[in-house]
């Protein structure tokens, strides 16, 4: 028979676990994500410089912005099945997505932290911008993507700051008159994944040393 005595003890240090198991689940690290816009569209053709968006823009020659499913909720989605922290070596970290797109002088003027989090351990991922490469003189088409990442420590300055391009090559899309569009799309949503492990490749490459 287990006295009362033993069984407060048992109590407490089931009390204790528990408030501990909290405290560690409320310090985790933290990885906050955010998406792009819908993919602007840069069209290169005899005659034409590419213009971002010239189509929208009203400017003459350039042809209609191909329909695509890369929208913010889109990229969200696929963001969330990304398995980020793996990709990005950050063991631990908790996702946290943002289904909004940060507008350009949140994205270039914020020095801190952009979410409210005080988290002993955070990081972010920008995917700043995403072009959809037209190229009629070359024949070549591309998906182009700006993702920026910041990791921070205690101090509220970021220990790190990177950012670059990816391109993956479109050979599908968008789809040619009389194209199934079903083989475009799919091929666009790889490329978006293709671009997030470009990048990761990116920020994990080891730093070059002087000779």
């Amino acid at each position: 028979m287990i006295g009362s005595h033993s069984l407060r003890l048992a109590a407490a240090g089931a009390l204790v676990f528990s408030v501990q198991a909290h405290a560690q689940t409320d310090a985790a690290c933290e990885l906050h994500v955010w998406p792009a816009t819908m993919p602007m569209n840069l069209y290169l053709g005899f005659g034409h410089g590419g213009i971002i968006d010239g189509s929208t823009k009203g400017r003459e020659g350039y042809p209609a912005a191909p329909d695509n499913p890369l929208s913010a909720e889109r990229q969200a989605q696929l963001l969330s099945e990304a398995g980020l922290p793996d990709l990005l070596k950050l063991p631990g970290y908790r996702v946290t997505l943002h289904p909004q797109p940060l507008d350009s002088r949140t994205i270039r003027t914020t020095r801190g932290r952009i979410a409210e989090s005080t988290a002993p351990c955070y990081a972010e991922l920008i995917v700043d911008d995403l072009i959809l490469n037209q190229n009629t003189i070359s024949g070549s088409n591309g998906l182009r993507g700006s993702f920026r990442f910041r990791t921070f420590g205690t101090a509220p300055e970021p220990s790190r700051a990177f950012g670059t391009w990816t391109l993956v090559k479109l050979t599908a899309f968008p789809p040619k008159p009389g194209d199934a569009p079903d083989k475009g799309v799919a091929e666009l949503v790889q490329a978006f994944r293709t671009s997030l492990v470009q990048f990761a490749e990116a920020v994990n490459k080891p730093p070059r040393t002087k000779r």
